[in-house]
């Protein structure tokens, strides 16, 4: 039963370490529902071109008697990076350049968080359409490279309807 447990920990260690050497995408799909909506969403914690940490959120709400929205929010490292509201959210998939509208309130007052329409950009995308956001920084840009196993989720998200399961 010892060596059980000692095989069980080495396990855990080795998955932990791999985890953490390679530059995977972790992320994690949830249905929450209250009385007036019923979100979907995906959670990824990736890294942009300068290795900075964000937690790009990508949810499907569907507001009580009213139409959908598909929103990416991204969030990241306080004191770090400060997004430029005034900018769209730019999207490079294969060779074309799209961009997100900033919808994030005007009175939210968190720089390091910004929250894009996407609802019109998957219009013009495939399943199998490599991903690019340029995030629209006060200090220039960073590009954070969307993994193909993210961009999938996001399909799911993205055509889920409440009562899927």
């Amino acid at each position: 039963m010892e060596n059980l447990a000692q095989l069980w920990k080495s396990c855990v260690l080795a998955v932990l370490i791999w985890a953490i050497g390679t530059n995977i995408a972790l992320a994690s799909v949830h249905t929450y529902s209250d009385s007036n909506s019923v979100l979907f969403r995906s959670l990824s914690k990736l890294q942009d071109d300068r290795d900075r940490a964000w937690q790009v959120v990508f949810y499907k709400r569907f507001p009580l008697g009213q139409s959908d929205t598909i929103h990416v929010r991204l969030v990241g490292f306080p004191g770090l990076v400060k997004l430029d509201h005034d900018r769209p959210l730019e999207i490079e998939a294969n060779r074309s350049l799209l961009s997100a509208k900033d919808v994030t309130p005007s009175d939210f007052s968190i720089a390091y968080v910004g929250e894009y329409d996407f609802k019109p950009v998957l219009n013009q995308l495939d399943t199998d359409t490599k991903l690019t956001l340029i995030l629209p920084l006060d200090s220039g840009e960073a590009r954070l490279k969307i993994p193909q196993e993210t961009a999938l989720e996001w399909w799911r998200v993205a055509s889920w309807q409440p009562g899927n399961r």
